[in-house]
């Protein structure tokens, strides 16, 4: 085969010149649908010997132009070079060694006389070419190097690097090689020589046993062959060339993986750069080898150790088989047992193998699984029958349940699950028993051990829940329950069914599980033939409960009287049964308020007293319809029901709650002095809250003060000052009352005693004192100045002047003293009321005094000049009434405006 490409360097004929004429228009587009046909016609030998001929002529004549000398000299070297090759390959005579050393000289001699030859590189090339033909592979080998090192951008660096390769690995030169198998692979990929230099390169590796570089480069060259775009090729999808070099590689990196760890090298180096699509190639390989070998434990090793790496690949399985396989040829019957439990380990359905494909896809894997599983699970189970040994039941349970979640469809799954509980109770795995029992009892069709296996579930339950305690225990008790109404629903012939049903019947109710109840409870007392009258009795009661706690309780009340039939009169449970009674009507009356049906309520709730008297809950059905009545502003019928209770329950605890009920009832009723009357019984009870008795006493004094007896008003409103004298503000405000009656009542010793209790109390309350309590304070010190302005007003001024005057000034004094004390306490409404009164003072004395009595005895000029000491005297009191009015009157522009306000502008303007 010719290792070299075909070098077409002949002459290049020159086409002549398309004729510009008949030229069709268009564009460029319109080529695109244009047919190229192109016909290759290879140059034959006998055109080749006459370019020969030709070339040497030229030579012979040509003796100047250097440039076209070397141009000839090179193509007729290389035409003698192609006539070799050519006929080598064709099977014909070769050139004599005389022509193709005539060859070797001509390049010779061209790279000596022109030393600048633009082509001097494919000269190298072609003079390599013909010292291989001569068989001189040292020359050959010498002539690349020099391609290579003189003309390292030379298009034939990388062939020809490629070829000193080839030449050095033949010569068993490896070291070499490798160099010039680096550059080739150096030079990329796209250089047609990639793949089989990164082949040979692997190989100068393993040459020099260089293991780690020889397994990066085939593995790098696999890389290459069999990956695209992350995923594997298809092998059809290779060319027989690149079969042959992945082969080639597989076989060698197997090699060397044995030379070396064997598996363990192999799982390193892929954990380390990353396992390739084709990594099952890889330790196939190895597998193959080491069998080859009859080495199998380490083939059965190499084989796992894939699907052990990969276990959800899709060839893993089939490697697992063969670690299995290589076993059991090399007779290691427990590395067979060992193998198989780690193949229905690792693929088991639910496994990652199983994660993207189905049984379908894969039926040979199921099948071997299955077929791995029941191995086990029987050898196991003979191993337990035979020593009595816990492991041995551990494991033969372990696998016939993996046997049986993975083909539960299998026709032998009751019998093999029957036998998993069977294993499971002798081992003293019962709740484990129970469940497995219930399983083979229940989940497949009729069977002979269906009933066989129910009731060995409820002893496996028993005793499961004897070894329990707490939540744990609570909830297997509730599982065990589930199972026996299984069992009794399921086997209604067997002869414990019935007891078994009622004693889950109990459990239920303890459990509140009410809905159940009722169920089982209607199931017991429907069976026929009827269950024994003690299973009656009990389902009948536990019905009734049941309804009750279901809140159906007109069925309840129904159910109450059904159980009463079974209940003796002197039956001690007669009177509790009563009671539930008249808790089913209290419950029904409840319902038919929530629904809105009020009078329905009202009925109901009075029908408890009807039906059972002496029940308990009918003092609070009667206090319920009360309390709807009074909602519904029936305040006749409720103030009938109310006042009926206080007769038949008089020390009921709901006596206070009736009382208040009274006193709203009353109060709604217009009849407030009954009312009065109940709220005045509130605060009387010590029980109540404080808050509660202090605001039933005011609203007792306010109700006798708005139905007209004052008196009793009083009465309450002192009552209050003495039992709640804080928080203050409030008991101001009684005192302010009770100073209000007595004005009313027009006992002005009382008023002014309560108006002297209000300045009192607010000036020692300290800390405690309110702006409404100062405000009540203060205007009952304004009221004060009313009997000294009372007095200063009725003073009258007559002759002799000086005795009365006197007399008024006292008494304006007092007053003025008062209203003085009443500003202290800055409150604005006081303060312009008392600024208005001393402001009147001063104008009342001035008014007096123009008009006092004159003196009799005065004449005409006398009594003139005394009206002018008058009007001088007069003058000053004026002036201090405009001034205390001026003063009000500027509050206007503080934001303050009230009537005192305005009678004081009213008198500026007068």
């Amino acid at each position: 085969m010719n290792r070299y490409p075909l070098l077409l360097l002949g002459m290049t004929a020159l086409a002549p010149f398309a004729s510009h004429a008949a030229r069709p228009t268009g564009t460029i587009k319109d080529l695109e649908a244009r047919e190229v046909r192109v016909e290759a016609q290879a140059p034959g030998p006998v055109q080749q010997q006459q370019a020969i001929e030709q070339y040497r002529r030229f030579l012979e004549l040509e003796a100047r132009n250097a440039a076209l000398r070397a141009e000839a000299t090179r193509r007729l070297g290389d035409l003698q070079v192609e006539v070799d090759e050519t006929n080598r390959a064709a099977g014909a005579a070769a050139l004599s060694s005389a022509e193709l050393a005539d060859a070797v000289r001509l390049y010779e001699e061209l790279l000596t006389a022109a030393p600048d030859y633009a082509l001097r590189d494919a000269v190298m090339y072609q003079l390599a070419r013909a010292y291989e033909a001569q068989g001189r592979t040292d020359r050959a080998l010498n002539a690349l190097g020099r391609l290579v090192e003189e003309t390292p951008q030379s298009a034939w660096r990388t062939e020809s690097e490629f070829r000193r390769g080839e030449i050095l690995f033949s010569l068993g030169r490896y070291r070499e090689a490798q160099s010039a198998y680096a550059a080739v692979v150096t030079s990329g990929a796209d250089t047609g020589f990639f793949e089989q230099g990164l082949y040979k390169l692997g190989w100068t590796f393993f040459k020099q046993s260089d293991g780690e570089r020889t397994i990066d480069t085939f593995l790098r060259l696999l890389d290459r062959l069999l990956v695209k775009h992350g995923n594997m090729k298809d092998r059809d999808a290779l060319s027989r060339p690149e079969r042959e070099l992945t082969d080639d590689a597989l076989r060698a990196l197997a090699i060397t993986f044995s030379d070396l760890d064997g598996a363990q090298t192999l799982d390193a180096t892929l954990q380390a750069r990353g396992a390739p699509p084709y990594a099952y190639l890889l330790y196939t390989a190895l597998g193959d080898l080491y069998i080859e070998k009859q080495r199998y434990q380490d083939a059965a090793l190499a084989f796992e150790a894939f699907a052990r790496q990969r276990p959800d690949d899709r060839r893993a399985p089939s490697l697992q088989m063969r670690s299995i396989d290589a076993y059991h040829r090399g007779g290691f019957a427990s590395l067979v047992l060992q193998g198989k439990q780690a193949f229905v380990e690792r693929y088991a359905f639910g496994a990652a193998f199983w994660s993207s494909r189905t049984q379908s896809e894969a039926p040979e894997v199921a099948a071997q699984l299955q077929a791995n599983l029941r191995d086990l699970a029987e050898f196991h189970h003979a191993q337990a029958q035979k020593t009595r040994k816990a492991e041995h039941y551990t494991a033969a349970a372990r696998w016939y349940r993996a046997l049986l979640d993975s083909f539960p469809d299998d026709d032998r799954a009751p019998a093999t699950r029957y036998l998993l509980a069977e294993t499971l109770f002798e081992s003293g795995r019962n709740a484990e028993a129970a469940r497995e029992y219930e399983r083979t009892a229940y989940d497949y069709a009729a069977h002979d051990k269906a009933a066989t296996a129910g009731y060995a579930a409820l002893i496996a339950y028993e005793k499961h829940e004897a070894q329990l305690s707490g939540e744990s225990r609570a909830l297997w008790h509730r599982q065990g329950v589930e199972s026996a109404l299984m069992f009794a629903t399921s086997f209604p012939d067997h002869p414990e069914s019935a007891r078994v049903l009622t004693r889950a019947d109990e459990k239920l109710f303890a459990l509140n599980e009410f809905d159940r109840v009722i169920e089982v409870s209607q199931q017991l007392l429907e069976r026929r033939p009827s269950v024994d009258l003690s299973y009656q009795r009990t389902a009948a009661t536990l019905l009734s409960h049941a309804l009750f706690d279901r809140e159906r309780y007109a069925e309840a009340e129904q159910a109450y009287v059904r159980v009463q039939t079974f209940l003796s009169a002197q039956d001690a449970d007669r009177p509790a049964i009563e009671e539930r009674i008249a808790a089913s009507i209290y419950k029904q009356a409840e319902a038919r308020q929530r629904a809105g049906d009020e009078h329905g309520a009202v009925a109901d709730f009075l029908r408890v007293g009807a039906r059972a008297p002496n029940a308990k809950v009918r003092a609070s059905a009667e206090f319920d319809a009360a309390s709807i009545l009074i909602r519904n502003k029936d305040w006749p019928r409720a103030i009938e029901v109310l006042e009926a209770f206080r007769r038949v329950h008089r020390e009921h605890a709901l006596s206070h709650e009736v009382t208040r009920a009274l006193a709203a009832a009353y109060l709604e009723s217009g009849r407030g002095l009954d009312a009065a009357t109940e709220f005045e019984r509130i605060a009387a009870r010590p029980q109540e809250a404080p808050d509660v008795r202090r605001a039933a006493l005011w609203q007792s004094a306010e109700l006798f003060e708005r139905a007209g007896s004052p008196v009793q008003a009083a009465r309450i409103y002192a009552a209050y000052i003495e039992q709640f004298p804080s928080p203050l503000d409030p008991a101001m405000d009684a005192r302010r009352k009770l100073a209000e009656l007595a004005r009313a009542d027009r006992d002005h010793q009382a008023r002014m005693r309560w108006n002297t209790e209000m300045i009192r109390a607010d000036r020692e309350a300290g800390v405690a004192r309110t702006a409404r309590s100062r405000y009540l304070a203060a205007k009952a010190m304004l009221e004060g100045a009313e009997p000294q302005t009372a007095v200063f007003n009725a003073v009258r001024l007559v002759a002799p002047l000086d005795k009365t005057l006197k007399a008024k000034r006292v008494a304006m004094e007092k007053a003025l003293a008062v209203y003085g004390q009443a500003l202290d306490y800055e409150v604005a409404e006081v303060t312009t009321a008392a600024t208005f009164g001393m402001a009147e003072l001063y104008r009342s004395l001035a008014a007096d005094l123009l008009a006092s009595e004159r003196p009799k005895n005065l004449d005409a000029e006398a009594l003139e000049q005394y009206d002018v000491l008058l009007e001088e005297q007069a003058f000053p009191f004026e002036e201090k009434a405009i001034e205390l009015h001026e003063i009000n009157a500027r509050r206007t522009a503080q934001g303050l405006y009230d009537p005192w306000v305005q009678r004081s502008l009213d008198e500026l303007a007068r």
